[in-house]
């Protein structure tokens, strides 16, 4: 089970691009282990609370509408990903948009324009 204090402490000690970019991975791993094999489940709870916790943080630190949107974004997902053995489609519908989410944060993140 992961230190979830520790993980937040050293989130807190990043600078907000560094935040905004292990929020954006946080997002790509979770759309990435979620579509791979069921025995993954416990992977893909772990990375889900992860990006819970920086969207969170993120929203406390910032206050930013953008940040409780996607708060209720990962929350509806997880109920959908609960239930994707039951009803596929929306749940492929919703990991879209999670890449989505997760694009739109890097960029957010400024990141990809250190590297240009």
């Amino acid at each position: 089970m992961p230190n979830w204090d520790s993980i937040e402490k050293s989130f807190l000690n990043l600078s907000r691009q560094q935040k905004l970019g292990e929020l954006a991975s946080s997002l790509a791993r979770l759309k990435s282990w979620s579509l791979t094999d069921a025995a993954n489940s416990p992977v893909v709870s772990v990375v889900l609370d992860e990006a819970v916790l920086y969207t969170s943080l993120m929203e406390r630190e910032s206050g930013s509408t953008e940040f409780t949107q996607l708060q209720q974004f990962l929350q509806d997902w997880r109920i959908s990903w609960s239930q994707a053995t039951v009803d596929e489609e929306p749940f492929l519908s919703m990991n879209t948009s999670l890449a989505k989410w997760s694009n739109s944060i890097l960029d957010m993140s400024g990141l990809l324009q250190v590297v240009k």
